[in-house]
């Protein structure tokens, strides 16, 4: 497997050969690629990746004009189609989930497509988008209208959604589970939101499983940027095959070590659940679920 570093740089690379895309890069940090559409200076858009091995996942626009990005499509599933737009106002950096799951696909399919090679890793040049950067441009300012009128409807995420987007968000959280009397912790990374259920993902021949079915009582520790979150609850294995496959479908590159049809993946879900949302000089928040 390509490391994340090498495949990032190496989309960039791919994409600074043609011309007429390399004049519209703007210098960006090594895991995200930046072009400016209108010339002004400022990036339009911000092509990154995150917790993907380097394969780019979210697409940043800046609608608004003022140099700030605040309009996200994120691939969270790996299937090349964008599935969660988030909207950040002008006036606040907490981002505002709008919409998600196959009524985003749908809406977006279009610009999915237009936007496939640049979200596949080994096809990134302009050749292999079938249109001009020019046509693009077009489509993004046509399509912003829909985009921004869906985005005033302020559609809140629920308390669970809420949950699992801190967890996708930190990329790494801590697991903590009793192996008899000694409390046991460890760094996992993996969380689906899946038939209104927050799931992670783990093998059987993993002490961890084999604590977890002893005692089923774990708790889990996030943190990020000033704010952290704990949530402690019992955790109870689904052995669908397809709460399995959504999982890997999510994290395509735990498919070498793991497959739906095999006697190790194991994906748990958490019942009877308090999270507590917290943040230095602010009141915790507590939701159930």
């Amino acid at each position: 497997m390509v490391p994340k570093t090498e495949r990032i740089w190496k989309i960039k690379r791919q994409m600074a050969a043609d011309p007429e895309i390399r004049k519209l890069m703007i210098r960006g940090r090594w895991d995200e690629i930046l072009l400016d559409l209108d010339g002004d200076g400022k990036a339009d858009v911000c092509l990154s990746s995150d917790h993907s091995f380097g394969k780019i996942n979210t697409l940043s626009f800046d609608l608004s004009g003022n140099g700030q990005f605040n309009l996200y499509l994120h691939d969270a599933d790996g299937n090349g189609i964008p599935d969660s737009v988030f909207w950040v106002d002008d006036d606040s950096k907490e981002p505002v989930l709008v919409a998600s799951g196959s009524e985003v696909e749908r809406g977006l399919i279009a610009l999915a497509a237009q936007l496939e090679a640049m979200l596949d890793a080994e096809e990134c040049v302009t050749r292999d988008l079938g249109v001009t950067l020019g046509e693009l441009s077009a489509f993004l300012d046509a399509n912003a209208i829909v985009i921004l009128a869906e985005s005033q409807k302020q559609k809140a995420p629920s308390d669970l959604e809420r949950v699992c987007l801190f967890l996708d968000g930190v990329g790494t959280y801590y697991l903590a589970t009793a192996d008899g009397d000694q409390p046991r912790v460890r760094p996992f990374g993996t969380v689906l939101l899946y038939e209104d259920k927050l799931y992670i993902q783990t093998g059987k021949k993993k002490d961890v499983s084999k604590q977890l079915a002893k005692n089923p009582k774990a708790e889990i520790c996030a943190f990020a940027d000033g704010k952290w979150l704990r949530i402690s609850g019992e955790l109870v294995e689904d052995d669908r095959r397809e709460a399995k496959a959504a999982m890997l479908d999510k994290y395509p590159y735990l498919k070498g070590m793991y497959s739906a049809d095999d006697d190790n993946t194991q994906v748990l879900y958490f019942q009877n659940a308090t999270a507590v949302f917290s943040a230095f000089g602010a009141a915790p928040e507590t939701v159930q679920f």
